[in-house]
């Protein structure tokens, strides 16, 4: 997945927001998108949701256009590739699509160098207190489920791991609680991680 940095070099090439998101949750943006890093974290959690929904149709781009920003995203196996544009009159921007692919196609960071700090343990005690909150008599099941599916290792907690056990149980709990209170719970938990 690209990095800040990268990101940050594809706005001289003429990205005017550029980001990348991957389907374990992790999000990056250049500055140019810094006040928009939420919401696209947000809105690539829900695409990679409707991606696993449609199982073997595969989308590859997304253009959506808005009165005042349109957004274009380009997909893959391991995530998305995107940048925030004013709109045009026509949707299809083909010179943003090149310009995605080119960044696409760089060699990609090795997960070790990807990997973040450690985080301490402690942290997950938190999650889990704020989680009972939300869903009560649940919370074991829930939280011990997306350990397990996330494939979380206690003894060595990385924050892109804590990310996305976020996200998972932000996904779990909007099915019992309603996406508002999902949502809410993301945006506390999130905060335990900045």
């Amino acid at each position: 997945m690209m990095d800040k940095e990268s990101l940050n070099s594809a706005v001289s090439q003429g990205l005017q927001m550029p980001f990348a998101a991957s389907i374990s949750g992790e999000t990056h943006v250049a500055d140019s998108a810094a006040a928009y890093r939420e919401q696209i974290a947000q809105m690539a959690m829900v695409i990679f949701e409707t991606m696993n929904t449609l199982g073997e149709i595969k989308i590859e781009k997304i253009e959506i256009k808005g009165d005042e920003k349109s957004i274009i995203v380009k997909l893959d196996e391991e995530g998305m590739l995107g940048t925030i544009v004013e709109p045009a009159e026509d949707i299809v921007r083909p010179e943003i699509w090149k310009l995605l692919q080119g960044m696409r196609t760089r060699p990609a960071v090795t997960p070790a160098e990807r990997r973040t700090a450690l985080v301490d343990p402690s942290v997950l005690e938190t999650i889990k207190d704020i989680l009972a909150e939300y869903v009560g008599d649940f919370t074991d099941r829930i939280f011990q489920n997306q350990l397990k599916n996330q494939n979380i290792r206690i003894e060595e907690l990385h924050s892109e791991d804590v990310r996305r056990v976020i996200l998972a149980l932000s996904k779990a709990t909007s099915m019992i609680v309603g996406r508002t209170k999902g949502r809410e719970l993301s945006k506390r938990l999130i905060e335990l991680v900045k």
